[in-house]
């Protein structure tokens, strides 16, 4: 399950996830409530700032897969892997 929890939430991290954390705030722009730039990691970004908060992303999923690992069917679970 922690494998796949790490897999998953590396794609969707890496998809949309650091998009909507840190991507469209121009420096003397207006700020917004969530990014919307560099989806899919499109611009130039610090890999090491992204896998340090990629681990954050993938600890919260691992502690919600010790609550539910044998209670949902495994579909369900990676999908809601992915949306974490």
């Amino acid at each position: 399950w922690n494998l796949l929890d790490s897999a998953g939430g590396a794609f969707g991290y890496w998809s949309v996830g650091f998009a909507f954390a840190y991507g469209g705030q121009v420096e003397g722009g207006p700020k917004t409530f969530i990014g919307n730039d560099n989806f899919f990691l499109s611009k130039d970004v610090d890999m090491e700032f992204w896998f340090f908060q990629y681990t954050f992303a993938c600890a919260l999923s691992s502690i919600v897969a010790g609550t539910i690992a044998e209670r949902t069917k495994m579909m369900a679970y990676l999908c809601y892997s992915v949306f974490l």
